[in-house]
C-alpha cells in the first residue's frame, strides 16, 4: 500500500524538478537584449546600431535597431522591440530594395515583434 502511494509522489516530484528543454535560438532572428546577433553588429548613423540575424540565401536578413533614448546622447539607449527584414544597399542597411522591391527573408514576415 505504501509503495502505491509513494510512486506517484516521486514521479510528480521528478517531473516538477526536471529542467526544461531549451532550444537554440533561431539564427535568423536577432535579439540585441540577449546579445544574440549571429550576423554581427553594425554601426549606423546618428548613434544607431544594428543587431543582425544570419542572412538568408537571397542575402536578406533581419535587423534589430538600437538607438539613443529621448534624452539624446545623455540618456540610455535601448534595443527596439522586434526586427525588420532588410538588405545591404550600397553599404547601408535598408528595409527596401532599389526600385521599390521588398526583401524576401525566405518568405517569413517582413516585421517581427
Amino acid at each position: 500500500m505504501k509503495i502505491s502511494v509513494l510512486t506517484p509522489t516521486i514521479a510528480t516530484i521528478a517531473i516538477a524538478l526536471a529542467s526544461p528543454a531549451l532550444a537554440d535560438p533561431d539564427p535568423f532572428v536577432p535579439d540585441g537584449n540577449a546579445d544574440w546577433c549571429p550576423g554581427g553588429q553594425q554601426p549606423g548613423y546618428g548613434g544607431v546600431r544594428y543587431c543582425l540575424g544570419e542572412p538568408f540565401a537571397d542575402g536578406s536578413f533581419y535587423a534589430q535597431t538600437w538607438s539613443l533614448g529621448p534624452s539624446g546622447p545623455f540618456g540610455p539607449g535601448a534595443w527596439h522591440r522586434g526586427a525588420i527584414c532588410s538588405v545591404w544597399v550600397e553599404g547601408r542597411i535598408q528595409g527596401g530594395l532599389p526600385g521599390g522591391g521588398i526583401p524576401g527573408c525566405d518568405g517569413r514576415p517582413r516585421f517581427l515583434n
